[in-house]
């Protein structure tokens, strides 16, 4: 099992990098240098990488190394993942006894991917410094190119890799260097620019996993797989929001930071003060910043296509399509100053070492040391209910409700999906999946409400922007917005009916 994490840098920084590290490390191995050249291999039809794994042969100038690297299991830790090596004698890839995801049918069938080219200044180190039995940690510098059909893609890069030890020391190193350096987390791996190099592809959105747990898993281990899962969807979808070319990216890692706040909430008291509030500020700052980005996407992607292809060609729409455009990108420039920022790194890396070293465990009383030990499924069913007491408070003069109620009904039906999402698995399936059907039909009507309540906002904004196309501008949103209330873009006949059948179904928890 490999465990690393990879900080972007620019080239010029590495004698800064070796700088700030002398006076944090202890040197067991001093700096090498070695030029790489990696020989990536799949099908034409990309079996491997569909099932996330990455067949590599690497040329080292002592000769060649075959690895096969998989995704991190679900549950699993922080920036892990498998890896197995064994030597080849040319770049050609070869059947492994210990590489079962192989064989000899799908070894015929592969071909070159991709190439990187890479020069490694690679050292080994001791952190923390002070601590008798600290960690064994790999730095290795990276620098060169990752290459497939004439195109390229530039690779400037530090990576820290846990030989021995704990994950939390190798994070707080990285931690450590991100506040001294102008240093970005890194969440793609060089296999994964490759293949989307190789095949010119963009960065697509990733959803939530599904958690599974099992019916006797302990309150802690529950936690720990659930923030865990929070920090993967995160991380995943960090690259597709940086890109902004597929709209799910900004929007996934909104929900993911969302689910890492809501799991906070719920694992609260038994989390210390003040990591919690900390990390729970952070995940907030974050996806404000992403806020813009996310709705104009919703206002360019989804509320005004419908309105337009209804009526082509108007130019009050089309003045206000290409003012929404302008400010769409404004706000992915304010998501992508963020995190690209050194706020955002060392939050990434801080929550992250706080969750692989269990720090909810300092200072642990016996009494809470014995919480995290019950079974998760009963925190799990009295949180489940008083999630759901909450809905049916805020919701219980539903027909006489504002549009601003019906918004903080939203929020709080949306905290108990999430509560729902992590715990469900501990449920059967029949009795989760109608009462799970009803309140995401209610949230789809709450959402389309919000969404046109949204719609008014950003208009006005257009219009108060306005330069020379004010007048065009200001027709267009009330062309817009007329259209979405005379064509019912929320139906208060099928919200009521949702909620109503949302309040019929029974609780899968009771």
């Amino acid at each position: 099992m490999e465990t690393e994490v990879k900080l972007k840098v620019h080239p010029n920084d590495l004698p800064a990098v070796m700088e700030a590290l002398s006076g944090m490390v202890v040197v067991e191995q001093q700096p090498k240098v070695k030029q790489l050249e990696s020989r990536y291999f799949d099908t034409p039809d990309r079996l491997l990488a569909g099932q996330k794994v990455a067949l590599r042969v690497r040329k080292t100038g002592d000769g060649y190394i075959q690895t096969l690297k998989t995704a991190g299991d679900a549950g699993g830790a922080l920036f892990a993942r498998g890896e197995w090596e064994s030597p080849v004698d040319t770049f050609v890839p070869q059947l492994d006894d210990k590489m079962t995801v192989l064989s000899p049918e799908l070894l015929a069938a592969v071909d070159l991917a991709f190439v990187t080219e890479i020069e490694r200044h690679k050292m080994v180190v001791i952190y923390p410094r002070y601590r008798p039995n600290a960690s064994r940690i790999e730095i290795a510098f990276d620098s060169g190119t990752i290459r497939s059909n004439g195109a390229a893609d530039p690779v400037s890069e530090v990576e820290l890799e846990l030989l021995d030890g704990r994950a939390a020391d190798m994070l707080d190193l990285a931690l450590r260097l991100s506040e001294q350096l102008p240093l970005q987390l890194g969440t793609d791996s060089k296999s994964a620019r490759g293949y989307r190099l190789a095949d010119n592809e963009i960065p697509m959105g990733v959803k939530a996993e599904s958690l599974s747990f099992p019916s006797d898993i302990t309150l802690e281990d529950g936690m720990r797989d659930s923030l865990r899962a929070c920090m993967r969807q995160w991380f995943a979808n960090q690259s597709p929001a940086l890109d902004g070319r597929d709209i799910e990216g900004v929007h996934q890692m909104r929900v993911a930071l969302r689910r890492l706040r809501s799991a906070l909430t719920f694992f609260r008291d038994l989390i210390p003060d003040p990591p919690l509030e900390s990390f729970k500020d952070d995940a907030r700052w974050v996806a404000s910043s992403l806020g813009p980005a996310r709705d104009w996407d919703v206002f360019f992607a989804e509320t005004l296509p419908p309105a337009m292809n209804s009526m082509i060609g108007d130019a009050g729409l089309r003045a206000l399509e290409k003012a929404a455009g302008e400010r769409r990108e404004q706000g992915y420039e304010t998501a992508r100053v963020a995190i690209t920022s050194p706020r955002y790194t060392a939050f990434a890396l801080r929550i992250s070492g706080w969750i692989e070293q269990a720090g909810w465990r300092a200072g642990m009383t016996s009494e809470l040391e014995e919480r995290l030990a019950a079974p998760m499924s009963q925190h799990a069913t009295r949180l489940l209910e008083r999630r759901y007491q909450r809905v049916l408070k805020a919701g219980r003069k539903f027909d006489k409700m504002t549009r601003e109620d019906r918004h903080q009904l939203r929020i709080i039906m949306k905290r108990l999906r999430y509560a729902g999402d992590f715990f469900r698995s501990l449920y059967p399936k029949s009795r989760v999946r109608p009462f799970r059907a009803g309140m995401v039909d209610m949230l789809e009507e709450l959402g389309r409400m919000n969404d046109l309540t949204v719609a008014h906002q950003l208009c006005d904004q257009l219009i108060e922007h306005a330069g020379s196309d004010a007048d065009a501008i200001r027709k267009g949103a009330e062309t817009l917005l007329l259209w979405h209330e005379t064509h019912g873009h929320v139906a208060e006949s099928a919200m009521r009916r949702n909620w109503r059948g949302f309040k019929a179904a029974e609780p899968y928890w009771q």
